[in-house]
């Protein structure tokens, strides 16, 4: 985005604001560059144009609008109509699609309804589970820290949550089988692939790839493959929980959590006077009713791409059983979309040296770069966000899970690159669904990009792990074996030696 013209309608502080639920080091990087310096000399010429079209975008949003006012107004019965059009969502987009259609009409045909749902039908839903955790923080008093813990335990133990379901499924099925049987991953999935094994691991495993099969690891990129397509990527992650855990059940600790959340709210209600309780029952019950759809509409998106990427494999097929393309089919996905229509139309289209064109500088990357600077101007100056004050032997962060845990340190570039063993320190660049089944064995996890709305941290916090994010250059600055001790409450991680380990 060009931040430069933003800067004539939001401070840095309103966008550090924006970025830090997500991304705490892009707000604190944010929050202290110079407005002046990086402003653009004109205020955009756009901008009274997009004020002129703001009356027709607002009325497109009409019936989102009136859903999230539908829900303050009437939560339960909102909610109950919510789960009838999210049903029916996901039994149209979970079923089989027209393959013969042309790119274009799938993408008319399919692509519109999936956007209108998550607009107008998730997007409320998960706007007013947000409202009511920022509310009940709102009502508590900021000079009182018990009230401020309580208001805490209300933004955990919230069910619904996609993600954490999914790592919950993963971990049971994993139980199901014999520790033994992941000793051989491939043989483990020829017996998968002929239905030789146990009838309730089969409808588990049917269950989870009916509702999960459009997941994986970098999901939201349409060439990587997802649960559906190769059954060896949950395979791969059952195989680091099976036999292991270290006595940790997600799905136990998660329930613990639930009670816990409704322990917080009781003890809050006896705290506030009528007022502030009359306003913590409407935000508990938003909390209730729709905290649990942080993900679902990434979900809803990702059930429409896996939809897409099956028609654009269909696509990879055609082009190269008429020889327009080598080697796979999946080579399809180094194209840009309107290559493969102008293909259609014109013999004559080199899609193979398009291909090498669109592909080369992506692998030159690969190559020599394993992460990009959060923010860079257009003089190539990389900004950097101000250092925290730290106490020699720790590093501060910004606290997104709560609790204190130690252990040793297992840094992760890709979730299969290892396994993470009970009781070690899971540390990532940042983290998406495909690394839920680590937050298992992982006694806490430290991230250098999140925030409080993260995927890491709403998974950590509903397994009841600590996590610090916002930690600059963690794949540099921690290795393999460090002790180290993550301070979730405080946003700390402290390094610590072989002998305070052992004496605690």
């Amino acid at each position: 985005m060009n931040l430069s013209n933003l800067l004539w309608f939001s401070s840095p502080a309103q966008l550090a604001k924006g970025n830090a639920p997500t991304d705490q080091i892009m707000a604190d990087i944010l929050a202290g560059i110079d407005p002046l310096r990086y402003r653009a000399e004109r205020r955009p010429a756009w901008i009274w144009p997009a004020l002129r079209v703001l009356p027709g975008a607002l009325w497109r949003l009409r019936r989102a609008l009136w859903r999230a006012l539908r829900s303050v107004l009437a939560p339960a019965n909102t909610h109950r109509l919510y789960l009838r059009e999210r049903q029916a969502f996901e039994q149209n987009y979970s079923g089989a699609f027209d393959d013969t259609l042309s790119l274009s009409e799938f993408q008319r045909r399919y692509g519109p309804p999936a956007i209108a749902h998550i607009i107008d039908v998730d997007m409320p839903a998960l706007g007013i589970g947000v409202l009511g955790v920022e509310m009940v923080k709102r009502l508590a008093r900021k000079g009182n820290p018990e009230e401020m813990a309580l208001a805490e335990q209300l933004a955990r133990g919230i069910s619904g949550n996609l993600v954490v379901d999914m790592g919950i499924r993963i971990y049971r099925m994993a139980k199901m089988l014999d520790a033994t049987d992941f000793d051989d991953l491939e043989l483990l999935s020829v017996h998968l692939q002929r239905r030789q094994l146990p009838a309730a691991f089969l409808v588990a495993w049917d269950e989870f790839m009916r509702d999960y099969g459009c997941r994986g690891p970098g999901e939201m990129d349409l060439a990587n493959l997802h649960y559906a397509d190769d059954p060896m990527l949950v395979l791969r992650q059952m195989s680091f929980v099976a036999g292991s855990g270290g006595g940790f059940n997600p799905e136990a600790s998660h329930q613990e959590l639930v009670g816990q959340r409704q322990q917080a709210y009781d003890a809050l209600s006896e705290r506030f006077g009528w007022a502030r309780r009359i306003l913590l029952r409407r935000a508990n019950k938003f909390i209730e009713l729709f905290g649990g759809i942080r993900d679902t509409p990434k979900q809803h998106n990702l059930m429409y791409q896996h939809a897409a990427r099956n028609r654009l494999l269909v696509e990879g097929k055609r082009l190269m059983a008429s020889g327009r393309i080598d080697r796979r089919p999946a080579q399809v996905f180094d194209l840009a979309l309107s290559d493969p229509f102008e293909a259609g139309g014109d013999p004559a289209v080199d899609l193979r040296q398009r291909s090498h064109r669109r592909t080369r500088f992506a692998n030159q990357l690969k190559l020599h770069v394993r992460t990009f600077p959060s923010l860079i101007d257009s003089r190539g100056r990389i900004q950097r966000p101000p250092r925290r004050p730290e106490t020699p032997g720790e590093l501060a962060g910004t606290s997104v899970s709560p609790g204190i845990a130690r252990g040793k340190v297992k840094v992760m570039h890709n979730p299969h690159e290892k396994a993470v063993n009970p009781g070690e320190i899971l540390v990532a660049f940042t983290t998406d669904p495909g690394w839920t089944p680590l937050f298992i064995n992982a006694a806490a996890v430290i991230l250098e990009v999140g925030g409080v709305l993260q995927h890491g941290a709403v998974v950590a916090r509903e397994y009841g792990k600590p996590c610090v994010a916002g930690i600059a250059d963690v794949l540099t600055r921690f290795h393999d074996g460090q002790l180290v001790e993550v301070d979730g409450s405080a946003g700390v991680v402290r390094f610590i030696t072989e002998e305070c380990m052992a004496a605690a």
